[in-house]
């Protein structure tokens, strides 16, 4: 670590607390004594003002109501963030308009050699999502559904929310929020029925907080969905190419176990509800598009008849 990265680590690790040490410092960062002490003088000559208390039990505090100075950036961690934000153009993210403005605020605060740079690289790169003929135009499909923002900030203040769709209102717990197919799921736990299931976001209507009285403990939650949980009916094995494969498009909720140090061959176990269509047919398709490398080990029948329906379908088309 630089003695520049160094210090703009000191400087957000003692911004949140109220009360610190030197040793403190020293340990958490592995460093000598005079290298800190240094490290606060430039603190402060960067405009940090700190307080100091003297005797055994003294140490630093940061002045209540003060700002940090300014966040600085180097050539390579600006080039690092505006690639990260080029790689996920048109891919339906949630704060697309906030990441439109943290991108100009990124070049607007390079220096014009910088600027050149990035604008250099935006004309180079071209991810999967990236329209080549321009490589600068934001596609219609990169726009989310209108709920998934509301969704997600509600998930951060109470994840027990009553979610309406067009013919119910269903109180529920969220699990995950994935992208699956260009489309966004939920995928929630329902209170009521005690059982796992799937929302496309686009059929939700509207989002409350679920009322404090009718909220479940963690706890209780945690061990009756423990005690719930199905039981494993689809297994793939998985060589080289297909693990590649899936890295590009991942299981929403199961991950690799891998079966050699190399990671040449791995496992997925995972759940499917077979008498969801939709997720039937989401399946099929996603496995297909593994390739011949997957090999189905275990799944029931109508996962079966469903592959066999669909390579048969494809065949057809070829005569």
């Amino acid at each position: 670590m630089t003695k520049t990265d160094r210090i703009n680590t000191v400087m957000r690790y003692i911004n949140n607390r109220q009360f610190f040490t030197i040793h403190e410092l020293m340990t958490h960062f592995n460093v000598s004594r005079s290298t800190i002490i240094r490290d606060l003088n430039t603190i402060q000559e960067l405009g940090m003002p700190l307080t100091a208390t003297v005797g055994r039990d003294g140490g630093y505090a940061v002045m209540q109501n003060q700002l940090l100075p300014a966040v600085q950036f180097n050539s390579e961690e600006l080039k690092a963030l505006f690639v990260s934000f080029l790689a996920t153009l048109n891919t339906q993210l949630p704060y697309l308009q906030n990441r439109n403005t943290l991108t100009e605020k990124l070049v607007a605060i390079a220096s014009q050699t910088q600027q050149d740079d990035l604008l250099t690289l935006q004309e180079l790169l071209v991810f999967k999502h990236t329209n080549p003929a321009n490589t600068q135009l934001t596609e219609l499909t990169d726009f989310a559904p209108a709920m998934l923002k509301t969704l997600l900030n509600a998930c951060l203040t109470n994840r027990q929310l009553t979610i309406r769709l067009a013919q119910s209102a269903n109180a529920v717990w969220v699990r995950h929020i994935y992208n699956r197919q260009d489309a966004w799921y939920a995928d929630v736990w329902d209170l009521e029925n005690q059982e796992f299931r799937e929302i496309a976001v686009t059929d939700i209507q509207n989002i409350t907080p679920l009322p404090q009285d009718q909220t479940v403990d963690p706890k209780e939650l945690a061990a009756t969905i423990k005690a719930a949980r199905p039981m494993t009916n689809i297994t793939i094995r998985l060589e080289a190419s297909a693990i590649q494969q899936f890295r590009q498009h991942p299981h929403p909720t199961a991950a690799l176990q891998f079966l050699d140090p190399f990671q040449q061959t791995a496992r997925l176990e995972c759940t499917l509800a077979v008498d969801q269509p939709q997720q039937l047919n989401d399946f099929v398709r996603w496995f297909l598009y593994l390739g011949h490398t997957a090999h189905l080990v275990q799944a029931p029948n109508p996962v079966k008849i469903a592959l066999r329906q669909e390579l048969t379908a494809q065949l057809d088309r070829l005569t």
